[in-house]
C-alpha cells in the first residue's frame, strides 16, 4: 500500500469520524461552530506531531519501520475498542465534556502514532493532505445528524474493524522492512 494512501486512511479511521462527532441531536450553529475550530486545532496538532516525525525518531533512537510496527499494534488496539463499545461518547447535555471527549480522543495514542508514523513515512506534504482531509470528514459529520443510533453504531464498528485491517496491513509493510 502506497504509503500517502496508509497515512491518510490511518489517520482518518483511528479519529473515527463517526463516534467523535456524529450527534445524536441537532446542534445549533454556535456549537457547530466551536466544534470546527476545535477540529481545526486538534487537526493542525496532529500535523504538528507528525511534522516532527524525524526527531521523534531520532530521539528513541529507532527507524521509521519499526516505528510503524508499533504505530500498527496502538493503532489496531485503539480502533478496536470500537468494534466492542461503539457507544463511548458522553451524552449531549453537557457541551463543555463533549469538546474535552473529543480533544481527548484526537490525541489519544491511535490518531497521535498514525500522524506520527505516517509523517515520518510519507513525509510533510501528505501529512498535510491527510490532516486537511480529516477536517473536511469531521466537519462535514457534524453537519449531518443521525436519526437512528444503531446506524451510527454500525459505523462506528465498521470504522473499527477498518482500522483492525489497516494497522495489520502497516504492521506487515513495516514487518517487512526492518
Amino acid at each position: 500500500m502506497d504509503s500517502s494512501l496508509a497515512l491518510i486512511l490511518s489517520l482518518v479511521i483511528t479519529v473515527n469520524p463517526a463516534a467523535t462527532c456524529w450527534p445524536n441531536k441537532a446542534l445549533s450553529a454556535r456549537e457547530k461552530q466551536s466544534h470546527f475550530v476545535v477540529f481545526a486545532v486538534l487537526s493542525g496538532s496532529l500535523f504538528a506531531l507528525g511534522s516532527l516525525a524525524g526527531g521523534i525518531f531520532s530521539l528513541l533512537e529507532i527507524s521509521s519501520p519499526t516505528f510503524r510496527l508499533g504505530a500498527g499494534l496502538v493503532i489496531g488496539l485503539s480502533c478496536g475498542k470500537w468494534l466492542i463499545a461503539p457507544n463511548l461518547a458522553p451524552t449531549h447535555e453537557d457541551s463543555n465534556r463533549e469538546l474535552l471527549h473529543i480533544g481527548l480522543h484526537m490525541l489519544s495514542p491511535g490518531p497521535v502514532f498514525a500522524a506520527i508514523a505516517g509523517g515520518g513515512d510519507a513525509g510533510i506534504m501528505p501529512l498535510l493532505i491527510a490532516c486537511t482531509i480529516l477536517l473536511a470528514i469531521l466537519g462535514a459529520a457534524t453537519l449531518t445528524k443521525v436519526a437512528d443510533m444503531n446506524i451510527r453504531n454500525a459505523v462506528v464498528r465498521l470504522f473499527g474493524a477498518l482500522g483492525v485491517a489497516i494497522a495489520v496491513i502497516i504492521g506487515l509493510d513495516a514487518a517487512r522492512t526492518v
